[in-house]
Parts: C-alpha cells; structure tokens; sequence
C-alpha cells in the first residue's frame, strides 16, 4: 500500500536525521499524531509532508514534540507519590544510612516538563529534612523532545500543574510571579539544583546505571511489545540491586520478567529489582 510505504519511510526520514527509532512504536498512534502535523502544515499526503521535511529541518522538532505528546503535572497520581513519600523514599534513605552511602540516585525517564522530576526532588527534600546537605542527592530527568528540555529547566508553570499538590508544599516549594495576566509559580532552587536534565532514549541510548529508584511512568503503553521488553531490560540494568521500579498504572511488567523484579505494590505498580 503506497500510504504505508510513505510511513515507513518517513519513520526512517526520522531516525536519519534525529537519530530517534519510532519504527517499534504502536503504528495507529504514531498515524493519528503525523496526521495532525499533515493537517497542521496543509500538506495532503505523508509524502508533501516528508517534501516540506526537506525544505524546513525545523519542522522535526515541532514533529517529535507531536509524537512524544506530554500529559503532565506535579504528583500526577498522588496515591503513587504517597506510597512513595511515605514509605519508598524513607527505605531507600534508611538502607544508605545502613550502608554508611551518601549517594541517592534517581531517575525520571520521558520526564516531559520536569513536573515528575521535580515532584521527586520535593519528596526528597521532604524526607531529608535538615539531612540533605548529608547526602549528594542528584535526580535524572530524561526526554527525547528538545523543546521540553530546553523549557523544563527553568521550573516555571501554571496553576493547573500544580492541581494535586499539596498547600503545604505549595507554600514551601514555589515562589509566585506574574507574567502577563497569567500567574506562574517557580520552583524553589533547593528543589531545582537537585535535578539534571538530558536527552536520552530509553531504547537506543547508553544507559544510566546505579539508580536507587526509577520513574518510567505511561511512556511503555506507546510501545510495541517488543520494544517494551527492550527498554524493561534497560531500565532492570540501571536500577542498583534492591532499587525500585515505577511503573503507570496501565502498565506492567510481563510474567516472564517477573524473575528480574519482585512486586512491591500491585495497584501503584512499585517493583524492586532482586
């Protein structure tokens, strides 16, 4: 079929030139997202589409963003991020201390705007307490989108991303700015300078290694199976022994992996490396 030729070959327009492999992705989202790029850019087919690729290089960038669709915010999920708060992080603290380490190591992976990552390091910071200065916390954040990590690190974000936060958190975490009409809220630098931020593809790229606890949440279920064994076993080799695993909550770890991984909470998808 000529149409899917055209996909094919734009998929392979893509990892040529930005070097990301959506070849493994699932096929109807990927169609539905080009299609509203083509309806965008008023082009009529893939192949006018992939001719304006060629004339505007820039238009990559706008295409990626497309296809890596973030839907975001702080604590996304709160009961994922109370398990978390309550009981992940103090054991992870608590088996350093044991240990006599100082090193905390986390990971967000398909961290869009940062608001996963930044959660993470406010629940840190909440745990430590007087103690961060003790411990060299460091939290990865990781995206494939170039406008998403050339945005996230500045911290600043409407109202509406900060629904599920806590008041408490909110008062303690972020400072309040007007821009324009709209009010914006900046995340507090204690926050901040503990998260990095880096492109990196969870499948293609080298990996990450010695994390304590891994954040890889609604990124799988746009993947083919294949591919979402591919990046379990990535992300199995990142993770430190005893560290955790969280996955979304429509995703979940097949059965014959299970050897790699204990259950640690079913409903939150918490598992921990053996």
């Amino acid at each position: 079929m000529e149409d899917e030729k055209e996909f094919k070959f734009l998929l392979d327009k893509i990892m040529r030139n930005r070097n990301i492999d959506f070849l493994q992705y699932r096929p109807q989202v990927l169609r539905r997202r080009i299609q509203f790029r083509l309806h965008l850019t008023k082009c009529a087919t893939i192949w006018h589409y992939i001719m304006l690729l060629n004339k505007d290089p820039q238009e990559y960038d706008r295409l990626i963003e497309s296809l890596t669709i973030k839907v975001s915010e702080f604590f996304r999920d709160p009961k994922v991020f109370d398990l978390l708060g309550d009981t992940i992080i103090p054991e992870i603290i608590s088996q350093k201390q044991t240990l006599g380490a100082r090193n905390i190591r986390a990971w967000s992976c398909g961290a869009a705007f940062g608001q996963e990552a930044y959660s993470i390091a406010i629940l840190f910071c909440e745990a430590l307490g007087g103690g961060l200065n003790d411990f060299d916390v460091k939290i990865l954040a990781t995206d494939i989108d170039k406008n998403a990590l050339e945005n996230a690190p500045w911290g600043s974000y409407d109202r509406k991303a900060l629904r599920n936060m806590k008041t408490h958190l909110l008062f303690k975490y972020f400072s309040q700015f007007q821009d324009g009409n709209k009010v914006r809220y900046t995340v507090s630098d204690k926050a901040k300078n503990l998260v990095t931020f880096k492109r990196h593809d969870v499948v293609s790229d080298g990996l990450n290694p010695g994390m304590d606890l891994v954040l890889c949440r609604n990124l799988l279920i746009y993947f083919q199976k294949g591919l979402q064994e591919k990046a379990l076993r990535n992300l199995h080799a990142a993770i430190s022994p005893g560290g955790f695993l969280v996955l979304g909550k429509t995703e979940s770890i097949p059965p014959h992996m299970l050897d790699y991984f204990e259950v640690r909470d079913l409903r939150e998808r918490v598992y921990r490396k053996k």
